[in-house]
């Protein structure tokens, strides 16, 4: 029976049982576990979070933390081992979704880049993994060598062009999905970060991670007050019809923990992220085995949810530069956006025409979209 395979990839420091949950933590805790003949989980901790296998002592392991932290080191660990747990794991007919925040969110799409090129590897040959990250995914110009590509997808890469979903995301970019390009059902992120980490060495780009031609579907909530230079937005490739629909990038009041969560709070406020969490659930809820009841207590909101406050980032960050961010022309703004400008008109002035549909996202967006048991 085909089965969802469910990737979750966290922000950078983050992980399951810290004190403030991100928004991945949330989803991941709404998913049911009971039946893996169904659904499959896999949930990796932040960069930064955990220290290098090779790091020798205290000192050792705090600097391999701090490198992760700072440079995006571990990122290309982090993208491996989800690979390697799709190798081990995914058959034919299985539906494969993916979630991220920040870094996790670039690394989420850097895993989405890998499965369209080269593929997917079949079992047996995990000790290829680090080759072909290194080779295919880290700063590589891919077009280049095409003929290289498709020989190491023939050689190692399963076939994937009898799956169902495969003819719909063909149709995103017939020249860049190959027959061995494993698609995507859902693609849900919270303001991606590339991984170059808090000091840039240079501009990493890893292939396909802004057009993403593999994913059938893409949410990306992106933040419209963040400030800070090196958390500069990444925006998804826009889409032509007839798919441009697929793609859904949405503009959020708040800084980027806002967005993604973390913000320390108290039990009960209103929350920016609560707004997120729900927004980028409700577009595949339908579509994964959750507990209804974890879906209703996690993302159960009001209106003054988008009156939350926009927290500031440490006085610390002053030190690495201010930016705004460079929101498009045609930018499309989340509902709740529009009513924290109808409440305190300061906000954000110069946003679009409240009545222009085809600016603003979510018009229902209190609204749950599944029922609690």
């Amino acid at each position: 029976m085909p089965r969802k395979i469910v990737i979750c990839l966290d922000g950078s420091g983050n992980q399951v049982g810290a004190r403030n949950p991100t928004n991945v933590v949330k989803l991941y805790e709404m998913l049911r576990t009971d039946d893996p003949s169904s659904q499959l989980l896999y949930y990796d901790a932040g960069v930064g979070t955990m220290s290098s296998a090779t790091a020798r002592g205290p000192l050792g392991h705090r600097l391999s933390r701090l490198g992760g932290l700072a440079f995006g080191t571990g990122l290309r660990t982090n993208l491996a081992e989800a690979y390697t747990y799709l190798m081990r794991h995914w058959e034919p007919g299985d539906s494969v979704y993916v979630f991220g925040f920040s870094r996790g969110a670039y690394t989420a799409r850097a895993l989405v880049g890998m499965l369209n090129k080269p593929g997917l590897m079949r079992p047996g040959a995990e000790n290829l993994v680090p080759y072909a990250v290194a080779k295919y995914a880290f700063n590589q110009d891919i077009d280049r060598s095409q003929q290289e590509v498709s020989r190491f997808s023939r050689a190692f890469c399963r076939h994937t062009h009898t799956d169902p979903l495969w003819e719909t995301v063909k149709r995103n970019d017939p020249k860049q999905v190959s027959r061995y390009a494993v698609p995507v059902a859902y693609l849900g992120l919270w303001d991606t970060v590339k991984a170059a980490g808090i000091l840039r060495l240079g501009n990493l780009q890893w292939p396909y991670t802004r057009s993403l031609p593999n994913a059938a579907r893409i949410r990306h909530a992106v933040s419209l007050d963040e400030r800070r230079r090196p958390y500069r937005e990444y925006l998804v490739k826009p889409r032509p019809q007839p798919v441009r629909d697929t793609l859904e990038e949405v503009w959020f009041a708040g800084v980027h923990s806002d967005v993604g969560g973390t913000f320390d709070h108290a039990k009960g406020e209103p929350l920016l992220s609560t707004v997120t969490l729900k927004w980028i659930v409700d577009g595949v809820c339908r579509d994964l085995d959750l507990r209804p009841d974890a879906y209703a207590e996690a993302t159960t909101l009001t209106k003054n949810f988008a009156e939350a406050p926009v927290h500031r980032n440490g006085p610390a960050w002053f030190l690495v530069g201010r930016r705004l961010r460079a929101v498009p022309e045609d930018a499309v703004f989340h509902a709740s956006v529009r009513h924290r400008q109808q409440q305190d008109p300061a906000y954000r002035r110069g946003l679009p025409d409240p009545d222009d549909p085809g600016r603003w996202a979510d018009l229902d967006w209190t609204e749950p979209v599944i029922g609690s048991a």
